[in-house]
């Protein structure tokens, strides 16, 4: 007698085509079939829309997912910045996709902005650092904003010089923990756009070793060992150490030497898109 097996039913496969998504059907997807989906991150939504408005998206595999009965599974963020955006940029729209998918969707390692802006490969090698200088650099006194990566490598471009010297000149030595930091840069990075770049050099240099070469130096000491000192992470401590080496940048320029250290309170170096403003 020959076994037999009882076959198992076969489930019809996924289908995929690329399709010119506008606002309207952005729309009625998110309103008919957007049932079920995790809450929606208005900062992600501005940072695809600001991309799709200004002609950056780009068509990759990622798109928009629908289940068998239709529902929607994935590509909600996309769609709402269509709806943000008032354009209509091309995606793969896949449908018939098993639910159970959603057990692996977005379950990787999330990638860095590092990650993506290294893959792209548009801005040479951009390390960790980099980024958190130019995060530092934008923020300014506040808090830095949402960037896409497109942004992100696009302000990169435009400020590379400043963000270079910084790094070049506020290295990453043990000696200087706590006082080369993404806040310290920053204000390196703004100032290289304003200020005699050999004597940000030298200031930079003094910071870093705490080596003078005039008695009359004495409030960049003061500084550095009150960064060395206070290293807090919180949001208004990093905003205290940002104001207090831009007042004594400012205040060394100017070849002053006060004997105590009060933040600045006001931006001292301003970027020249801010300048311009």
């Amino acid at each position: 007698m020959i076994a037999t097996t009882t076959p198992r039913s076969i489930k019809a496969a996924p289908i995929v085509e690329r399709m010119l998504i506008g606002p309207d059907q952005a729309l009625q997807w998110l309103e008919k079939t957007n049932t079920n989906n995790r809450k929606v991150s208005d900062k992600h939504v501005l940072r695809l829309a600001r991309d799709m408005a200004e002609g950056k998206w780009v068509l990759t595999h990622a798109g928009i997912a629908f289940g068998p009965d239709g529902t929607l599974l994935d590509g909600q963020h996309r769609l709402w910045a269509i709806c943000v955006a008032e354009v209509a940029v091309e995606m793969f729209v896949w449908r018939n996709v098993d639910p159970q998918a959603m057990m692996t969707i977005d379950c990787g390692k999330a990638r860095s902005m590092a990650d993506i802006l290294n893959i792209a490969g548009s801005n040479g090698t951009v390390s960790n650092h980099r980024l958190a200088a130019l995060r530092a650099m934008l923020a300014g006194f506040g808090n830095p904003p949402a960037l896409s990566p497109s942004e992100t490598s696009t302000l990169l471009r435009r400020h590379h010089e400043a963000i270079e010297f910084a790094l070049e000149n506020l290295p990453i030595v043990t000696s200087a923990r706590g006082v080369n930091t993404a806040a310290t840069r920053a204000v390196v990075a703004r100032a290289f756009y304003s200020v005699d770049r050999v004597m940000l050099k030298d200031f930079c240099r003094k910071l870093t070793t705490g080596i003078l070469t005039s008695d009359n130096e004495g409030i960049v000491v003061l500084l550095r060992q009150h960064l060395q000192e206070n290293r807090g992470s919180s949001f208004s401590q990093k905003v205290l150490r940002y104001g207090k080496v831009e007042r004594v940048l400012k205040a060394w320029l100017k070849g002053e030497n006060p004997s105590r250290i009060y933040p600045a309170t006001s931006e001292q170096f301003p970027l020249p898109e801010e300048a311009k403003a």
